[in-house]
């Protein structure tokens, strides 16, 4: 191999890993960047959820419009930006429904993603400190008599 290829092949190399950042204009190595969600400032989930403004559908070969009950959900702890709890319901089947949920809030403090125990899942906004609006979604199972489910629901969290 002559001289200049290999002194173009060391320049490409040392190129990517300029491009990379692994190395500095100095040739100091920098560190990953690891930057931890700060508990600090997200919102305080803990309390009673009652929901307002409930609309549900199944989708199986059409779209079945579903009556949708009160639902109070409720988050027991919360350390930084996860929040723990559960949620009670009466199921169309009128058969009450207590399933575990547990939450994350993005780093915007805003976005919310709730995960439940028979596995359905929510993604939510917090309009303001005390109102939750939620979309949640089944792709199906017992819970939802086999249908693919999505649901609207606004809460409110209840003072005192």
């Amino acid at each position: 191999m002559n001289l200049s290829l290999h002194s173009l092949i060391i320049l490409l190399l040392v190129g990517s890993l300029f491009a990379a950042g692994c190395v500095t204009s100095n040739g100091e190595t920098v560190p990953a960047q690891n930057n931890p969600v700060s508990p600090k400032t997200f919102p305080d989930l803990t309390g009673v959820w009652v929901s307002e403004n409930e609309a549900g559908y199944n989708l199986n070969t059409t779209v079945q419009p579903v009556a949708i009950g009160k639902n109070t959900w409720i988050f027991t702890s919360q350390d930084g930006h996860i929040a723990e709890g559960h949620k009670v319901f009466y199921q169309p089947d009128g058969t009450f429904a207590n399933q575990t949920m547990v939450g994350i809030i993005e780093p915007d403090r805003r976005s919310v993603y709730i995960l439940d125990q028979p596995g359905g899942w929510a993604k939510g906004t917090l309009e303001d400190p005390d109102t939750l609006f939620l979309v949640l979604t089944y792709t199906g199972g017992k819970d939802t008599g086999g249908n693919s489910f999505i649901m609207t629901m606004t809460f409110h969290r209840q003072k005192g």
